[in-house]
């Protein structure tokens, strides 16, 4: 699940750090609306990335679950380099190209300035999710996490999500991917409730 708004997304701020940019109402009210949803798949733990933002989605989650909320490392946002603390204006362009190269061109081997490249993100994407299944086994699990870090992640790690589909549908704030693993292979099964062909 990706986190929901922020005050940095509602200022328009390109950040990676820790601290960052708390929620908003709306994004509280985003994360309890999307864990309703969730009520009927007997989630067993809710899990957030270390910045403020996905702490504070994991913890309205698992609030409504009835769960206590844990932190992931590895399933953080990109870091965006020299454009940390920039606002969308100056960093859009930028965006366009690095995340075109990533999505529409499979060039993983780049990234921001001063940043990760995108195969970087999602080598330590994956890792992380591996370590939840192996936790969780048979399990249902929410991670929640980023809009970048998810499509490089998600798209790297599951067979049948084509990265040209991920560019063409960026998450929205609480937007839920629904990925499984089944012992060989990661699937996903939806996309913010696309539901997706097995092959």
């Amino acid at each position: 699940m990706r986190h929901g708004q922020s005050e940095g997304n509602v200022a328009r701020i390109w950040t990676s750090a820790r601290t960052g940019y708390p929620l908003t109402e709306l994004g509280r009210e985003q994360a309890k609306d999307a864990a309703l949803g969730l009520r009927h798949r007997g989630v067993a733990a809710v899990y957030g990335s270390p910045l403020v933002r996905a702490r504070q989605t994991a913890e309205e989650v698992a609030g409504v679950l009835g769960l206590q909320p844990a932190v992931l490392d590895g399933v953080e946002e990109l870091h965006v380099g020299v454009h940390e603390g920039r606002h969308d204006d100056d960093v859009a362009p930028i965006a366009v190209e690095v995340f075109g190269r990533w999505l529409r061109h499979g060039d993983l081997d780049h990234g921001f300035e001063g940043g990760e490249s995108g195969r970087e993100v999602a080598d330590r994407f994956g890792a992380a999710l591996r370590a939840v299944v192996a936790n969780h086994e048979g399990g249902t699990v929410v991670v929640v996490s980023h809009g970048g870090a998810m499509a490089l992640g998600v798209a790297a790690l599951c067979v049948n999500v084509p990265s040209q589909f991920v560019a063409d549908h960026l998450l929205a704030n609480c937007d839920v991917v629904d990925v499984a693993y089944d012992g060989v292979d990661w699937w996903a099964r939806t996309w913010a409730g696309i539901t997706l062909p097995a092959d």
